[in-house]
């Protein structure tokens, strides 16, 4: 009872003598920032926008010069990707596409908060071929409730990956109309663990999610281009875009319209390292 008493007192004298103080932030909040650039040919651009993969939120340009193709957006919230959308005047849609990983804010921060505390980086990993390749196969490989997967492009970073693929149900399911399709377009996630990829389960982005007859879906001419994806830093800073339109589409970018369902294209692979060995073990 005595010792109770005893450091009960202690903690008294030292709360009073030494306050508690919270440690300073990690990062200040972000300043808000512009993004700014120049598309050509500007004759055939039809509309402009900015859109966040992460929110949803849309924005339109503050000031775009049809004659010049000379546009910017303002104010927009800073440590954070934004994905410009170009219609053109023939029906045809480019889009950018961010292949961060998914919270890469989180990850930034925490690889400054060990420089900060003076911890190991993470563990490196190489990027290699036959890490996409694995990827690769673990998607052409899955049995789901889709019969069609393809991958437009698998992004690596050390023990991350990004994977934009193409899904769709062609053959008939249950409450399905006559020639109806489901089409739906997303960004998959696969971390690098104990010598082999894994898919991070419950956290795929769609970007594109439509069932409809297969006649509408003809219609749909889009492409994916990660050169029209802008970072705003958490100062408000970012680069300029320049970006020429492709006079047609690229098939292996996107879904062009009236093609064949079963559309063979390569993916595009990013981010290999030249360090890596030509094959890993997993």
């Amino acid at each position: 009872m005595l010792a109770r008493c005893l450091l009960g007192a202690i903690a008294t004298v030292l709360a009073a003598s030494a306050p508690l103080k919270e440690d300073a932030p990690v990062a200040g909040p972000p300043k808000a920032g512009a993004i700014s650039g120049r598309l050509a040919p500007a004759e055939t651009i039809k509309d402009l926008r900015a859109v966040s993969r992460v929110t949803g939120k849309e924005f339109l340009p503050a000031r775009f010069d049809k004659t010049t193709g000379r546009f910017t957006f303002e104010g927009l919230p800073g440590d954070a990707r934004y994905d410009l959308v170009v219609g053109l005047a023939d029906g045809r849609q480019i889009e950018g596409i961010d292949l961060d990983f998914v919270e890469q804010r989180l990850l930034n921060l925490a690889e400054q908060r060990r420089k900060d505390l003076g911890l190991p980086p993470e563990p490196p990993h190489a990027f290699s071929t036959a890490d996409a390749e694995e990827i690769l196969k673990f998607v052409a490989d899955l049995q789901d409730f889709m019969d069609i997967r393809r991958v437009l492009y698998v992004a690596g970073r050390g023990p991350r990956a990004t994977v934009l693929v193409e899904l769709m149900r062609a053959r008939e399911f249950h409450a399905s109309k006559r020639g109806e399709v489901i089409w739906r377009v997303e960004l998959w996630y696969f971390q690098y663990y104990s010598g082999g990829w894994q898919c991070l389960a419950n956290q795929e982005r769609v970007l594109r999610r439509e069932r409809l007859p297969a006649d509408q879906w003809q219609k749909i001419d889009v492409e994916y281009y990660p050169e029209l994806s802008v970072y705003i830093s958490p100062e408000g800073a970012s680069s300029p875009v320049e970006f020429t339109i492709p006079p047609k589409i690229d098939p292996s970018r996107g879904r062009p319209a009236d093609s064949d369902v079963e559309l063979k294209t390569a993916p595009h692979i990013l981010g290999l390292d030249s360090s890596a060995p030509a094959s890993q073990p997993s």
